[in-house]
């Protein structure tokens, strides 16, 4: 889960294929839109399917006392979920979705080695590197039967990225944030600027759910109760040029 602390103590614990819609609502306005435009939309929207038999059930952080934040899991259980995620794009989405969700993979894993993003411990750092060794061969396969050549998948798999990045700033509660190709900058807590501007419109709302935590809990199974009973709310937050 993205968990972003409120002033009134509360956390909001917005689930990673949560985050995710804002990403394919993002994707659909781009400036640059991708080619093809539904497959890649459809990626962006799902790219996080292969956390969601983990949000279902969310290990604690017995430090915390809240769901284990989604840099905390460590790289082992990440890589597994991911390459499983993939494997349920290609299944359920097709060959692009499959293909930009196995390239994102090795992106942020490459963040997470470069700026200790992800849980650490050499086995962590093993199983991330191991994916991201495996994933040129596996993603010259699928574009291969897409019969595209590397710079399309690139150029997709970057606006993947930014979108992505854009999304989780908002959710995750950061004042600024560098999404590649643009930085987001807060203005209040749901309201940023993007700059350079990178979308058709002039400005936007992007609206997921979330749910709003106590600050801790004392154990897993008070975690377990109290995500059952959570209060689902809106989360809205809108977007114009710096």
């Amino acid at each position: 889960m993205i968990l972003w602390k409120q002033e009134d103590g509360s956390v909001l614990a917005t689930p990673q294929p949560a985050h995710a819609v804002l990403s394919g609502q993002l994707m659909r306005v781009l400036a640059e839109p991708p080619v093809p435009f539904e497959p890649v939309v459809t990626a962006a929207a799902q790219h996080d399917c292969g956390w969601m038999r983990w949000e279902a059930d969310p290990d604690f952080d017995a430090e915390t006392g809240l769901p284990t934040a989604f840099n905390a899991v460590p790289g082992v259980q990440h890589v597994a979920l991911w390459e499983a995620g993939v494997r349920l794009a290609l299944a359920s989405w097709g060959l692009w979705a499959g293909l930009l969700v196995l390239r994102h993979g090795s992106f942020i894993y490459r963040l997470g080695l470069e700026h200790h993003r992800q849980a650490g411990g050499d086995e962590n750092r093993r199983a991330m590197q191991g994916y991201i060794d495996r994933e040129p061969a596996w993603s010259a396969l699928l574009a291969a039967k897409l019969g595209v050549t590397e710079a399309q998948v690139a150029a997709n798999a970057r606006k993947v990225a930014m979108v992505d990045a854009i999304a989780l700033a908002l959710c995750w509660g950061r004042d600024s944030f560098d999404s590649l190709d643009t930085m987001l900058r807060r203005r209040s807590p749901f309201e940023a600027t993007l700059d350079p501007w990178p979308l058709s419109v002039p400005e936007i709302v992007l609206e997921t759910e979330t749910l709003r935590l106590p600050a801790r809990f004392s154990d897993s199974g008070e975690m377990r109760a109290g995500l059952a009973e959570a209060p689902r709310i809106p989360l809205r937050f809108r977007l114009t040029p710096a």
